[in-house]
């Protein structure tokens, strides 16, 4: 019989053993639990996705322009912005097409290319955390981008907003490679920046969070004329649009109307009452009620700790970080139209880089331990919270639901029944995914 004292120790070098183990994989098998971790996001967002995501209007709208550019009529124009109803670029309708021709038209071609663009975002958060932040944070900002259920919830949406968060990952990153005197990044960050243009109308934050997050390098003048070297790489981005903008049918009138009803100047109550919606970040991926005022709290004493910052370089990242909300603060305020949370999507990395600083800021204070055991139980229950209801899908419903809807329309098409809504699906209206899907089903081959 083992003795009280000898079990003691048996369990304390099994427990050693185990907290051996789990460093040893974090520190030399990094890109295995990156792996596991990317599993569980991707399982989360897509298992069974043709029965969790349905198509909405701008779905629609995207597989009859992709549909259009297979059929020779090709575009200038991307999609449009809900409020003022102006155009992007086109890029992401191109990008789109192959899907649709490999699918034979099929609506699931959006869906293989989202999840495609939120592996790419993955990988593109996780190896630059990993070069600017170490290992630890790579994998924990990646967990928590993994299992939030904010950003599962808006990642499972196949639209062009996508790719934000990875490419604002990858601008901050580029403009950390211009710091450290890699040049070629200017290029880089002009032509990421005019890519941004085919995402979302926020592209028009990025060139002033560009400037001014480049105020402090040494070599102004050099990095002043890459810029404008780098001008054609920005713009490129915005040809079609120029094309399109010359023509009758241009959005010129639009902007000007844009410009009448929205602008409504700089005022300072305004640019409070914005506060709330430019950290919507912290409230959504925190998503825990309780503690909504956290996305007030956080940012303060991040940046009271910054003030106190001895490490440069983490000062500078961090004045990089706060930029992506200021900026974008001070824009809107400057517009009277409504938001959207999705709006601020670029800032969802952001977000995790604070919380990252933080929690390796309170890992720092005496009681380690106990710090470190208080933060593992925090995590585990928010885990729970966002993923509880997430791992086991539905059964029907989805893009595969309005398929079976669709379907039986047309086998009952000489119903009274369906008449109403069969002539309805001939009318078609822009963004109208059940009226898509009668067409590809009802077209000659």
């Amino acid at each position: 019989m083992i003795s009280p004292k000898r079990n003691s120790k048996a369990t304390t070098s099994s427990g050693f053993f185990l907290v051996e183990k789990i460093k040893f994989l974090l520190l030399e098998k990094t890109w295995i639990v990156f792996i596991l971790i990317l599993i569980i996001g991707m399982y989360l967002r897509f298992y069974d996705f043709q029965n969790v995501i349905g198509f909405g209007w701008d779905q629609g709208r995207d597989a009859q322009m992709v549909r259009n550019i297979l059929s020779g009529k090709l575009t200038l124009i991307g999609p449009r912005t809900g409020v003022g109803h102006m155009h992007l670029g086109p890029v992401y309708y191109y990008i789109l097409a192959p899907f649709y021709y490999f699918t034979n038209l099929d609506p699931v071609g959006s869906d293989y290319l989202n999840i495609l663009m939120n592996i790419i975002n993955f990988v593109i958060i996780f190896i630059v955390t990993k070069k600017l932040f170490g290992k630890y944070n790579a994998l924990f900002v990646t967990l928590i981008y993994s299992i939030s259920s904010y950003l599962i919830n808006v990642n499972q949406v196949p639209w062009n907003v996508t790719l934000m968060p990875g490419l604002a990952v990858l601008i901050f990153y580029a403009i950390t490679q211009i710091y450290e005197q890699k040049y070629k990044w200017v290029f880089i960050l002009w032509t990421l920046s005019g890519f941004f243009f085919n995402i979302h109308f926020t592209a028009i934050f990025i060139p002033f969070i560009n400037i001014a997050s480049l105020i402090f390098v040494k070599e102004k003048r050099k990095v002043f004329l890459y810029s404008l070297m780098s001008i054609p790489l920005y713009v490129i981005w915005f040809v079609p649009n120029i094309i399109y903008q010359s023509q009758a049918n241009g959005d010129t009138q639009l902007y000007k109307d844009f410009i009448h009803y929205y602008y409504i100047g700089f005022h300072f109550r305004f640019l409070m009452y914005r506060l709330p919606q430019s950290l919507v970040q912290f409230r959504s991926i925190l998503n825990i009620p309780q503690l909504y005022f956290l996305q007030y709290l956080l940012p303060i004493i991040f940046i009271v700790l910054l003030y106190f910052e001895k490490n440069v370089k983490q000062k500078l990242y961090g004045y990089i970080t706060m930029l992506w909300f200021i900026i974008p603060l001070i824009g809107f305020t400057l517009y009277g139209g409504p938001l959207s949370d999705y709006y601020f999507l670029y800032n969802a990395p952001m977000v995790l880089f604070i919380l990252a600083y933080l929690q390796k800021k309170l890992l720092t204070l005496k009681y380690k331990s106990l710090i470190l055991t208080l933060l593992v139980i925090f995590w585990l229950f928010y885990a729970y919270i966002n993923t509880k209801s997430l791992w086991i899908k539905p059964s029907d419903g989805g893009l595969n639901g309005q398929k079976q809807y669709v379907q039986t329309v047309i086998a009952n098409s000489k119903s009274k029944l369906f008449k109403k809504t069969i002539a309805k699906f001939k009318k078609y209206n822009e963004g109208d995914t059940d009226a898509y899907l009668y067409s590809i089903y009802t077209q000659k081959k």
